[in-house]
């Protein structure tokens, strides 16, 4: 064993989306798409994948100039911003089975989130779930200024809650970004169930 492996984890780090919350944004892509009169694909590749999507997560531009911008893509179809920000947030689903592990951990280890994520999605998760109580601290892609995998992502937490590398556990269901954390030095874990999560903390030392 490593001198590495025997290090104690202190802090546990986790994503936001399809690990504590499911999110489908396909659906939302869809119901723009209705309401616009405008093919899911061009909506999809316009702003849900768009450079103009990587600004807003990463705080570049605020909720309204998204907005705006996507209103300027789409000239000549109505939509007003109370309608595109009920058909932006309607994408998420509690994942139940993780409030309990969260819980367990909670007792003995901080928690810490890091999502890429905007100011509307984030402000819309905080208010419906429950979710988010759970952490000592959140560490949003928009109030960053940066979105994983960049390691500055990743190097801006480690310096704030002041630990080692070594001494936490990242978890994602991303592969890349559960790679770029392993780049910087943390332990990290790819989500696919609650059941191997669990199994793969213990591994690791984590009492769950």
């Amino acid at each position: 064993m490593t001198q590495r492996e025997t290090v104690r984890i202190k802090a546990i780090i986790f994503d936001m989306g399809n690990v504590l919350i499911s999110f489908d944004a396909r659906k939302s892509s869809r119901a723009f798409s209705k309401v616009l009169g405008v093919s899911e694909q061009e909506l999809w590749e316009a702003f849900f994948v768009s450079d103009i999507e990587k600004s807003y997560t990463r705080g570049e531009i605020s909720s309204e100039e998204f907005f705006k911008s996507v209103r300027a893509r789409f000239p000549g179809r109505t939509i007003d911003f109370a309608t595109f920000s009920r058909l932006w947030n309607d994408i998420f689903t509690e994942n139940k089975d993780m409030e309990g592990l969260l819980a367990k951990l909670k007792k003995r280890y901080p928690l810490y989130l890091i999502s890429n994520t905007n100011e509307l999605h984030f402000e819309h998760v905080k208010a419906r779930f429950n979710v988010l109580k759970y952490f000592t601290k959140c560490f949003p892609s928009h109030e960053v200024g940066v979105r994983k995998p960049d390691p500055k992502m990743f190097r801006h937490v480690l310096s704030d809650i002041r630990l080692a590398p070594e001494e936490t556990v990242f978890i994602d269901d991303v592969e890349e970004f559960v790679e770029g954390a392993k780049r910087v030095g943390m332990r990290a874990i790819q989500f696919k169930s609650l059941a191997t999560l669990e199994a793969e903390l213990r591994k690791l030392g984590v009492q769950v």
